[in-house]
């Protein structure tokens, strides 16, 4: 049987969606954060090589009309999503595929998160991104990096979310400023985080070394 159900973590291919739910569940939900024997966050060489191509390509943008950056700097991403069995969703991206679910009480099984948690989990999911992008070009150190994202909204038709409060924890040997310098950054980069600013309230807090560092 041709295997039509790859896994997107480590490339493993298998014939039937439980077998890669199982795969999943078996070899990848226990994986820890890679870090190295000082303790500290390792981010993959990759990383910096990629985000310091990406800097030094926007700072000579700043002289370039709107249509030049268009043209330049503009990007696209195709989702696909097929309704199948159960309410289940599944969704694709180039070669990447995974699923959302409906919750039981929806008719759904549960076993996957819904449209609006996908929704809301793009906040944290891109800052992380971002974070990782500017604390390995500017050689910070990180113990621990997390991100908690709540988005609130009416449940009726021809509305959408009020608002959006995220919380940022990091733990870092890093003096507060250069913490400070570096969430502001990771938010400014975050195309997720500046797309919903222009649609409702978005509001954050960073937490540094379990203390309230600023308001985000």
């Amino acid at each position: 049987m041709a295997e039509k159900y790859p896994c997107t973590v480590c490339g493993a291919g298998f014939p039937t969606e439980e077998a890669l739910l199982a795969h999943v569940g078996d070899a990848h939900t226990s994986e820890s954060t890679s870090k190295g024997n000082s303790g500290l966050l390792v981010f993959p060489d990759e990383v910096k090589e990629f985000a310091t191509r990406e800097y030094e390509e926007r700072a000579d943008a700043e002289g370039l009309t709107e249509e030049e950056k268009r043209a330049k700097f503009g990007r696209a991403i195709k989702v696909t999503a097929k309704y199948l069995a159960k309410s289940r969703k599944e969704l694709r991206s180039g070669d990447l595929f995974w699923f959302s679910d409906s919750p039981k009480a929806g008719g759904g099984l549960g076993e996957h998160p819904g449209a609006l948690q996908h929704f809301i989990a793009g906040l944290p999911a891109c800052q992380l991104v971002h974070y990782g992008e500017r604390a390995s070009v500017w050689g910070l150190r990180i113990e621990e990096l997390e991100i908690s994202a709540i988005g609130r909204y009416l449940a009726m038709s021809g509305r959408g979310f009020d608002g959006v409060e995220y919380e940022v924890r990091v733990r870092s040997p890093e003096p507060p400023d250069k913490i400070r310098e570096l969430a502001q950054a990771a938010a400014g980069d975050c195309y997720v985080t500046n797309t919903l600013k222009r649609s409702c309230k978005v509001v954050g807090k960073l937490i540094l070394n379990g203390e309230h560092l600023m308001e985000l």
